[in-house]
């Protein structure tokens, strides 16, 4: 049986990402982050902390090549995934990490000072409350609410012709959204989890 570092790394090497060594190591520190702040702060169940790789890691890693957009907001972030991970892979990318309750963007900020990523934000808010004149290219949101709720408290930051993207399980097929939006859903195969994965795709019109 893998432990965690192997299932990390070889996983990394199916999804054939770039800066391979790079991203191991820094998802190295950002695992022992989030065990030690869990402890606390219960950020993830803690079921979840022997599943940080499979669930958590290696599940947003395998939608980064298919999230378009060079500013991009991650709604509800939570322990930072997917918003993270996106900026670890992309650091061309402008991310910005939004969540209301303050233990957790206090643990966003400090993990993006330890790995030292100078393209990621974190605002401590209701997504809702938020007011910018920058408006976001992409929105993209995982384990939140369903994707007509993600849309109805976002519309007001996403540009003309931006994408939300939801990272969801098969419940998906359960939503009602609204059908004057035109919906992509992309099935996502995570190496080492044994679950379905989409990624849908909703474009502003």
């Amino acid at each position: 049986m893998l432990d965690l570092e192997d299932t990390l790394k070889l996983g990394i090497e199916k999804l054939e990402l770039e800066n391979k060594a790079y991203l191991y190591n820094k998802l190295l520190i950002y695992k022992d982050l989030l065990i030690k702040w869990n402890k606390v702060f219960n950020l993830i169940s803690l079921k979840a902390t022997e599943e940080i790789v499979t669930h958590h890691f290696l599940d947003c890693l395998a939608v980064v090549p298919y999230i378009e957009g060079k500013n991009i907001l991650d709604v509800g972030s939570g322990a930072g995934m997917p918003g993270i991970i996106i900026g670890l892979c992309c650091p061309e990318k402008q991310i910005t990490l939004v969540d209301s309750v303050g233990k957790k963007t206090a643990f966003l900020k400090q993990t993006c000072a330890e790995l030292k990523l100078s393209n990621i934000t974190v605002i401590n808010k209701r997504v809702e409350d938020i007011t910018t004149n920058k408006l976001f290219d992409s929105i993209i949101a995982r384990a939140f609410s369903d994707m007509q709720m993600l849309i109805d408290l976002t519309k007001h930051l996403i540009e003309n012709k931006g994408t939300w993207y939801g990272m969801k399980s098969k419940k998906i097929n359960e939503e009602e959204i609204n059908t004057k939006y035109v919906l992509e859903k992309r099935v996502i195969l995570v190496p080492y989890l044994d679950a379905e994965r989409y990624l849908v795709k909703i474009n502003n019109q």
